[in-house]
């Protein structure tokens, strides 16, 4: 069943209408009828159950029928994502996929190792085209909270505002080649529901010492993601699956 984000807080019988993104894939693409059901998540992350009504001109509209008790998010406060910029490609499916894993929150970071450079008018086009892809990724993997894409941070400005966070993680390629796997796994180990988790990872380049050291001196942890050296894009996804293991499986 097709599920979309409304912007609107509902009720049980309320007569909603659709906007017109929704309306042109509910009656369009998807060739929804008068009577068929469709699931809606309002602004408090409610699920309903609601039935498409006739079609009003360019507006579709659906009926709410009932509320559905529905969990498919992390249990944890925050799960932040923190990636340098990699080609355009590649950011676009760490963002769909880790939605699709369960981020909640995602911050693109310029490092000194980046293969790609966002000038101002291209960082927030960007941002907007990111933005789309984790609200279509949550409603595709029957999320209740669309991931936030926050502006193109600097690795001063990512430490800064990573006071709000309780674990913050690196995943840094050095630390698996020296042979020390446990760091991951005790930060896991031990989290809590109140917790707010944020993990930095590089580009293709990686992140350089001094960054590293940045990083650790505000607090962050190097962790390995296991003996094998991983791709800037594999890295994010791999994270998110052995937390889900970790808290939900």
């Amino acid at each position: 069943m097709q599920r979309y984000f409304i912007e609107e807080s509902l009720t049980i019988g309320q007569q909603v209408i659709l906007d017109a993104d929704i309306t042109h894939h509910v009656y369009d693409v998807m060739r929804g009828k008068t009577g068929e059901h469709i699931l809606l998540v309002d602004t408090k992350q409610q699920v309903f159950l609601a039935s498409l009504a006739t079609k009003e001109g360019a507006s579709g509209m659906a009926i709410i029928e009932s509320e559905i008790e529905y969990q498919s998010e992390f249990p944890l406060s925050e799960v932040a994502i923190a990636c340098g910029l990699s080609k355009n490609d590649k950011l676009e499916w760490i963002v769909q996929k880790a939605t699709e894993c369960g981020m909640t929150q995602f911050y693109p970071l310029t490092l000194k190792r980046d293969v790609m450079k966002w000038p101002g008018e291209k960082a927030t086009k960007r941002m907007i085209r990111l933005q789309k892809i984790a609200q279509e990724a949550a409603e595709q993997s029957h999320r209740v909270h669309i991931p936030t894409i926050n502006e193109l941070s600097s690795l001063k400005q990512l430490i800064n505002l990573a006071d709000d966070y309780t674990i913050k993680l690196i995943a840094y390629e050095e630390t698996a080649k020296s042979g020390q796997h446990a760091q991951l796994k005790e930060a896991l180990i031990h989290l809590k529901a109140s917790d707010r988790l944020l993990m930095v990872f590089g580009s293709e380049g990686g992140l350089n010492p001094e960054e590293v050291s940045q990083l650790e001196e505000a607090g962050f942890i190097c962790c390995s993601l296991g003996p094998r050296i991983l791709r800037a894009e594999t890295a994010p996804v791999y994270f998110l699956s052995a937390l889900s293991y970790q808290l939900e499986l």
